[in-house]
């Protein structure tokens, strides 16, 4: 669960670090009284960072911890932090514990969490952990026998990936712009915050609890018959269905995440290579085929520069050249063509005269009226065709139809072909200037290892992904003919389909639930957007108050996809975080914080261990009248009297709840808690 509302109420350390025997402190701040602030200053090597990490040991363990990976290097960091005056005396008490106020709609408990280390003394080191958890004072018994369950039962608390955004060392804060690790940190830290990271675990506990764990124990199998068999291969199919469903689904969301990271490398190769650098291999590829086409279009060229001095004889002279061809051959006529003429026109005569058929004989004409039409006829044909002077219009040193023919479509041929030339000539040149584009781009990628890496990664998200598209393609297939082969036997047994509660029941609660998980991946899909976009709104707003006029920054933006932050300049260029100043990395990191537990929608305590170590004049001012009072509703601030001067912390004492001093103390050889700060 959840709690909207979490304040750190008291904290408890005995034989800690510098804290020899038992010590208390209660840091409850009074927001209601406009009372944020828990000052506590002390000297270097006073306990401040004990007190930080006291906090950090009392909520978690093994990985859960910045810096620690395995239960062997967990129990190493305890046993360096065991009170050393303590282990001399062979002392056997060692703890912290930590109690919270949490506070929701209608709801609020007190939490205490107590964590005791069973230590060897002759070896000076932890050899158990012993975690109990109290709710309004009576033991948390119904998770003893779990310790999974404990733990995640204190990640609901506060999730240790968004701890190093509430709890954290102000000297160390600026590498939250500096460090690409801690930037992909950050990104799972706003999904965890923002809740995304809860509906992807429910969607995965949905499938894991119920979805399988039903398919595997619940389903019985009954004996054989007709219906048996029917309903069990119905089952088979739709299970296979639901399995094809899921993968599918699967697969989109690691295609989304793939997709996502490849952007991510895109965005550092722009940032520092070559654009071009992801395409070397296909660049000295097209080089090498525009070589091949460019010496394919010098061969042909030179073919085409063969018909040359007629081109170049120009379209006027081939011109008259062809109207004085087509004008000879409509002047010519040959005996061939006379003959063919004259044929044609008796057999014009004959369907006209003499049809066949005979027509009626109301309609045929009488031999003296067809011998009239006939010489009528013939003496046209004669007068038009001049069939009488034949003779004379044959010329007899033609150069022949098919010679004719052939000039004109070599004439047509030459115009076709100059366009032709002109065409294989604009291609050459298209082609050099790809060549040029093709080496300006190589001579800007790079050969660094880490390029070549980015490179590397990148071909094989590329081919992730088109593998993956490539089964969705598979699965789309399957499912239209699982969903085929389920209609079919649908239809086959609802005759002799028959109510059986038990194994229908399980059935609809797996159908359920995976609906439930396609419901959340939509969910999710939507919710992103709106947080992010709220985010943003809140980071930008508190920058905005925090940034020096002469800082750069205009604006913030957060990549829907990649969700990084994104600082723009007045003119909306991009800017490297890394190439900033100490002071305004830290009010980027501040912002960050204060917008993350806004668009959360949680109240969180905040715990800030030197502050302001290497800040200006001008930034400490705005951190101490614009951040601090308005940071959250419980912010413990761990200080020297140089970071929080006397001046500066009455400055502060409108907001302060309470103020507490450590001092060292001889006679115990222990750090002590006062009341009161430096004066």
């Amino acid at each position: 669960m959840h709690w909207k509302h979490l304040s750190i109420s008291r904290l408890e350390l005995t034989n800690f670090k510098r804290f020899y025997g038992s010590h208390s402190i209660d840091l409850l701040s009074q927001p209601d009284l406009e009372k944020p602030l828990i000052l506590i200053g002390g000297d270097n090597g006073r306990g401040k960072t004990s007190l930080h990490e006291a906090i950090y040991y009392s909520l978690y363990e093994d990985g859960d911890l910045p810096g620690i990976h395995t239960r062997p290097n967990y129990l190493r960091a305890v046993s360096d932090r065991l009170n050393r005056r303590a282990l001399d005396e062979g002392k056997r008490d060692y703890s912290v514990a930590i109690e919270f106020i949490a506070k929701d709609i209608g709801a609020e408990r007190q939490i205490r969490i107590e964590r005791r280390w069973k230590a060897n003394i002759t070896e000076r080191r932890v050899m158990d952990i012993e975690l109990k958890i109290y709710e309004n004072g009576r033991t948390v018994d119904w998770i003893e026998d779990n310790p999974l369950v404990y733990q995640d039962f204190l990640r609901s608390l506060l999730p240790p990936k968004i701890a190093p955004f509430f709890l954290f060392d102000g000297e160390r804060i600026q590498e939250f712009a500096d460090d690409d690790s801690r930037e992909r940190k950050m990104v799972e830290a706003i999904e965890d915050i923002l809740h995304i990271n809860v509906y992807r675990l429910l969607r995965e506990d949905l499938k894991r609890y119920v979805i399988d764990h039903l398919q595997r124990n619940e389903i019985k199998r009954h004996e054989r018959d007709d219906f048996f068999e029917l309903q069990a291969e119905k089952e088979r199919i739709q299970n296979e269905l639901e399995n094809k469903r899921d993968r599918q689904s699967e697969s989109d969301r690691e295609i989304e995440e793939l997709s996502r990271r490849q952007k991510q490398i895109e965005e550092e190769l722009r940032r520092i290579a070559s654009p071009h650098a992801s395409e070397r291999d296909e660049l000295i590829q097209e080089k090498a085929r525009l070589n091949g086409e460019a010496d394919e279009i010098k061969q042909q060229i030179q073919e085409e520069f063969k018909p040359l001095s007629i081109l170049l004889a120009g379209n006027s002279i081939r011109n008259a050249l062809r109207r004085k061809i087509e004008q000879e051959q409509r002047a010519v006529t040959s005996a061939e063509r006379l003959d063919e003429l004259q044929n044609q026109m008796e057999e014009v005569k004959r369907r006209t005269f003499f049809p066949s058929p005979e027509p009626p004989p109301e309609i045929l004409l009488s031999k003296k009226q067809a011998n009239f039409y006939i010489q009528s006829f013939d003496e046209s044909v004669k007068d038009v065709l001049g069939f009488d002077s034949r003779e004379e219009k044959i010329q007899l040193h033609d150069i022949g139809d098919t010679k004719r023919r052939l000039l004109l479509e070599r004439l047509i041929n030459l115009e076709k072909h100059g366009c032709s030339l002109k065409q294989v000539i604009d291609r050459r040149e298209h082609i050099y200037n790809e060549l040029r584009e093709v080496e300006i781009k190589l001579q800007s990628t790079s050969d660094d290892p880490y390029v070549e890496e980015l490179l590397k990664e990148n071909r094989g998200l590329t081919e992730r992904i088109g593998a993956l598209k490539e089964e969705q393609s598979n699965l789309k297939a399957d499912i239209q003919r699982l969903e085929a082969d389920l209609s079919t036997r649908s239809r086959q047994i609802e005759d002799r389909l028959s109510q059986r509660a038990a194994t229908s029941q399980v059935r609809q609660i797996i159908k359920l639930a995976q609906e439930a998980r396609r419901t959340l991946d939509d969910f999710i899909k939507q919710l992103a957007p709106e947080k992010l976009s709220l985010l943003q709104k809140y980071m930008d707003e508190m920058y905005s108050r925090l940034r020096k006029t002469e800082d750069p920054i205009r604006s913030v933006e957060i990549d829907a996809e990649t969700w990084q932050v994104i600082l723009k300049d007045e003119r909306g260029r991009p800017l490297e975080k890394r190439v900033f100043s100490q002071g305004m990395k830290e009010m980027y990191a501040l912002s960050l914080i204060w917008a993350l537990a806004k668009a959360s929608g949680r109240e969180l305590p905040i715990v800030i261990d030197t502050p302001v170590g290497r800040l200006d004049t001008t930034n400490r001012r705005a951190l101490f009248e614009k951040y601090l009072p308005s940071a959250g509703h419980q912010v413990i601030i761990l200080s020297t009297d140089t970071e929080v001067d006397v001046e500066w912390a009455k400055r502060l004492a409108p907001f302060v709840a309470r103020q507490y001093r450590l001092d060292y103390e001889s006679n115990s050889d222990s750090i002590i808690i006062r009341p009161g700060y430096f004066f």
